[in-house]
């Protein structure tokens, strides 16, 4: 099958220093440092960032189903101002928009009749795939079409599918070295040491794939690649157990049915469950006596290195690794709540000054938003911010302080819209920070609106939630 993976290779011919060529050369470290991504701000920033969103608008439009709809719906036909690609940008329920029938039924072909609208790629190929699962279905669905598909973590119940090519991962490694190195310091092309991570070693979960990037590049091999479990993160694991957390907490678990199509490995589900317990307490023990003083790369989640830090510290164990370490975490508190004075504890048991962290989703490519030593979330040019109001989806206007629902436009996407609102209210700054990056900047403060809200979370306009939902009732149409 004939599968296009690039963009047009115009480039945006104007006085735009470092960033005057196509975004993909934006984070391309033999050409630009880190600081080049944010050496423009203000009108400046705009201006590039207006062209490039009429670029992609106008490439991705005629070639991916869900935006041509999604446009028709809300009457747009050019980009004249950066606010007219808000109409446009999907709400972040669409990369899951699926009925979960179709994976409890086994109904591969027509999910991925609905994956193809999502994609510039032609899966016409991969309508007639027969899986048993959902593992087996991306494994099926990679193999003929030469994706490189990511999906969520699954905790709202259900996971969003990105339809990401070679290309395109490509992309997210260089920009989220770029991130690593505005946080850090170190030029991670060059640099190497000891990688840990507390996650699992493979996967297709984003966490994931960027890991099993990363992890042999900056370990320089395998043997310093430590992982808490050495075997892949299953999608159909996340699958389940996001949709038992989900009813759980809605206190609906008596009525959960186990997914038809998961019943094929219900006991190989069951024996890993049973093994990340003992394999986490083994991961800890190793890198806090193999390692212990050393330099190293350290990667998790806050819920993955807090916990471990204030047990340490009640048994009078703290600075476990050596202070030129680096820690990169992210990804907020999945709901958890931690004792006053945390984030000193926790820097303490590891050994850090400072902990740094990043704000970015399995929407956004090229690493994020990476923060300073203030701890604000720094835009790269990249990825077009906006603003909404959380009741309306109106944008708020592009200067000062605005507080609201967070959507951007991804530019660095090659073979699908890169548009999105999400599920976050932001504070945003789009005045330069005083740590020196210039462009907008987000508060160390994101809550997601579900939890404001009991729950629910929608956009109430009633002409753009109209118009999604008809652009998601499309994306579910049964074909034959």
């Amino acid at each position: 099958m004939t599968i296009t993976t690039t963009a047009p290779s115009e480039e945006i011919k104007e006085p735009f220093g470092k960033l005057s060529g196509h975004p993909r050369s934006w984070v391309d470290r033999s050409k630009n440092k880190p600081t080049d991504l944010f050496s423009i701000g203000g009108d400046t920033l705009n201006a590039l960032q207006l062209k490039w969103a009429q670029h992609m608008f106008n490439y991705f439009r005629p070639t991916v189903k869900a935006l041509d709809r999604l446009a028709t719906e809300q009457g747009i036909d050019e980009i004249k101002t950066l606010n007219d690609v808000v109409p446009v940008l999907f709400q972040h329920t669409a990369y899951k928009s699926y009925p979960l029938s179709l994976i409890e039924k086994r109904r591969f072909g027509t999910l991925t009749k609905w994956f193809d609208k999502f994609t510039s790629h032609d899966l016409s190929s991969c309508y007639d795939v027969k899986a048993k699962s959902i593992d087996d279905w991306l494994d099926q669905v990679e193999a003929i079409s030469g994706l490189e598909v990511v999906h969520s973590s699954g905790t709202s119940g259900k996971l969003s599918f990105l339809p990401r090519s070679k290309d395109e991962m490509d992309n997210y490694l260089n920009g989220f070295l770029m991130c690593l190195e505005i946080m850090s310091g170190y030029n991670f092309h060059e640099k190497r040491m000891p990688f840990v991570a507390p996650i699992f070693r493979s996967g297709r979960q984003l966490t994931q794939r960027l890991v099993q990037l990363l992890g042999p590049m900056i370990a320089n091999g395998q043997e310093d690649f430590v992982t808490a479990f050495n075997f892949p993160m299953s999608a159909d694991f996340m699958s389940l157990a996001g949709r038992i957390k989900s009813a759980q907490a809605k206190g609906e678990l008596g009525k959960l049915q186990l997914l038809k199509a998961m019943k094929w490995n219900k006991g190989e589900l069951i024996r890993m469950k049973r093994a990340m317990p003992k394999a986490m307490e083994e991961f800890y023990d190793r890198i806090t006596t193999e390692y212990a003083g050393k330099q190293i790369f350290l990667a998790g989640t806050w819920p993955q290195l807090v916990p471990p830090a204030l047990e340490g510290l009640e048994k009078g164990i703290k600075g476990i690794f050596s202070p030129e370490s680096f820690v990169l975490t992210g990804g907020g508190m999945k709901g958890e709540v931690y004792p006053e004075g945390w984030y000193e504890k926790t820097c303490e048991f590891w050994g850090m000054e400072k902990i740094r962290d990043a704000y970015g989703m399995t929407e956004m490519t090229g690493g994020g938003a990476p923060s300073c030593k203030y701890h604000h979330y720094h835009l790269t040019p990249y990825h077009i911010p906006f603003v909404l109001d959380p009741d309306t989806g109106k944008p708020y206007p592009r200067e000062g302080i605005q507080t609201g629902r967070f959507g951007f436009l991804d530019i660095l996407t090659e073979t699908y819209w890169g548009g999105f609102i999400t599920g976050d209210k932001v504070t945003l700054h789009w005045d330069d920070c005083p740590c020196g990056l210039k462009g907008p900047w987000i508060e160390n403060n994101i809550v997601r609106y579900s939890e404001e809200q009991g729950g629910d979370d929608k956009i109430s306009c009633a002409g753009v939630q109209e118009a999604h939902e008809n652009m998601l009732d499309f994306l579910t149409e049964e074909e034959d």
